[in-house]
């Protein structure tokens, strides 16, 4: 558990006398009243980050109250379903908190006969994510809902068809480590066992499953399958938890799948030895995931964590998985102006670790210049674009060309980037490319990329003139 260190002979969390943030990790016994561990642990991070978030939405806000309704795919009022407030963001600006971790987050009301229900005290500077679920019904979300309008929240379910067939059932029982059921995680299928004999799998959105579930009240959930099935990779993401990924087979039992608190990370952006508020900073694992044959997870798959600055530049990423090797970055757009910061690197090894990786620091940094031209010789339509993307942070910038096709990309750090352009009726040429690499150790690595896709370049300065060649489609 995470306890926020005691300075100056306070009795409460708080920064340290010198100005810094310390703290130490402990494991209390559990209490009777084990139900309340896990609430205990939120509100300490949550009590650490706001200690940490000095420009963090106000307890003086004003508060607005969210209606709405819930009604069936017949148009019929849905009764005692649960509308639950999930994520929440900042309406300007960078998240300082995680999506799951604003204080309004766990909100919920629950559906009256006429499918009505109302969320109160939110508030008015941030947007939600709502989830909305009962048993017998497929969960839905409704996302970026602003309350300030006043306008009434629909959202409509759609009624379960329940597998006739028990090897076409997934069953799984969330818990956290202290052994407590968790409610209200998300579970979404990533991948499906085609072929035990083979190992064949496939990844994405699948026909005949269920694409979410959410666990109740004894953390137990189900997803259904129209066909008889073997078993499915599935990622689990519970609020003031670390994410999580698991394969459940087929079948009536329920797998237990045991969810972590995870690890914390924390740093300070900087530039010319002062803080950088109001960007945001970027965490990615390294190597970044794939997936497999028989469901087998490559690298660290998990999504990208996304956190503003605080004007005295800290930041704090929380419920990190474990264990894990991260890359640690400032995004390119928040800094383009400034510079580029590189990738950090770092790794998260147990629950309730503290991983402080000191300053990033905010270096000069290069430009690319370059156009797209079109074979034929036309101008390039309105609206296409041009992306430059990182190969080692998950990190790019996209911007619009004009007919010449002229582009320019700031803040760019040193290392290897893969720029696309995008335009319709447009194609790279349909020849392959091979490209050989040195690595850190000396050696070297032939890659060929298949036609129609441009293989990575390394960036260690200034870059004019650089051509993207387009022919038109056939």
């Amino acid at each position: 558990m995470l306890i926020a260190a005691l300075g100056c002979g306070s009795g409460t969390p708080h920064l340290a006398c010198n100005g810094t943030f310390t703290a130490r990790v402990s494991r209390p016994t559990v209490p009777r009243d084990g139900g309340t561990m896990r609430k205990r642990f939120r509100f300490v991070l949550l009590a650490v980050v706001y200690l940490l978030v000095a420009a963090a939405v106000s307890s003086a806000d004003d508060r607005l109250n969210l209606t709405g309704r819930v009604l069936d795919t017949h148009g019929k009022p849905v009764e005692h379903a649960t509308v639950l407030v999930y994520h929440a963001g900042v309406k300007k600006g960078y998240n300082l908190y995680c999506p799951s971790c604003y204080r309004d987050c766990g909100k919920r009301a629950i559906t009256d006969g006429n499918g009505m229900f109302t969320i109160k005290g939110l508030s008015a500077e941030l947007w939600f994510q709502l989830l909305v679920a009962l048993d017998g019904y497929q969960p839905t979300f409704v996302n970026k809902v602003d309350p300030a309008p006043g306008v009434p929240v629909a959202a409509t379910l759609k009624r379960r068809k329940p597998a006739s067939n028990p090897s076409g059932l997934f069953r799984g029982r969330i818990k956290d480590s202290r052994g407590l059921p968790v409610r209200d995680a998300i579970v979404e299928p990533v991948g499906i066992l085609l072929d035990g004999k083979t190992g064949a799998s496939r990844y994405g959105t699948i026909e005949g499953l269920e694409p979410v579930a959410i666990s109740n009240q004894k953390g137990e959930f189900e997803i259904a399958y129209s066909k008889p099935g073997t078993k499915i990779l599935v990622s689990v993401e519970a609020r003031g938890l670390a994410s999580q990924f698991a394969v459940i087979p087929a079948g009536p039992e329920h797998h237990l799948i045991t969810v972590n608190d995870g690890a914390l990370v924390r740093g300070r952006l900087v530039e010319d030895g002062k803080p950088v508020g109001n960007a945001e900073v970027g965490l990615i694992g390294r190597p970044r995931g794939g997936y497999g044959n028989n469901l087998h997870l490559s690298g660290y798959a998990y999504e990208e964590i996304r956190i503003g600055t605080q004007p005295d530049g800290r930041f704090l990423i929380q419920n990190v998985p474990i264990p894990a090797d991260w890359n640690v970055y400032g995004k390119m757009e928040s800094l383009a102006t400034r510079g580029a910061t590189g990738v950090v690197k770092c790794s998260t090894k147990h629950d309730a670790e503290i991983v402080d990786i000191g300053d990033i620091q905010i270096k000069p940094a290069y430009r690319l210049r370059g156009k797209v031209m079109l074979s034929d010789g036309k101008p390039i339509p309105d609206g296409m674009r041009v992306n430059i993307s990182s190969e080692s942070a998950w990190d790019d910038q996209t911007t619009t060309l004009p007919p010449d096709g002229h582009f320019e990309f700031l803040g760019l750090a040193a290392g290897d980037y893969s720029v696309f352009a995008s335009v319709k009726g447009y194609s790279l040429p349909k020849a392959p490319v091979s490209v050989t690499k040195k690595g850190d150790d000396g050696s070297t690595q032939t890659i060929t990329y298949a036609p129609g896709i441009a293989p990575p370049f390394s960036l260690g300065h200034d870059i004019e003139g650089y051509v993207i060649k387009l022919d038109p489609e056939k």
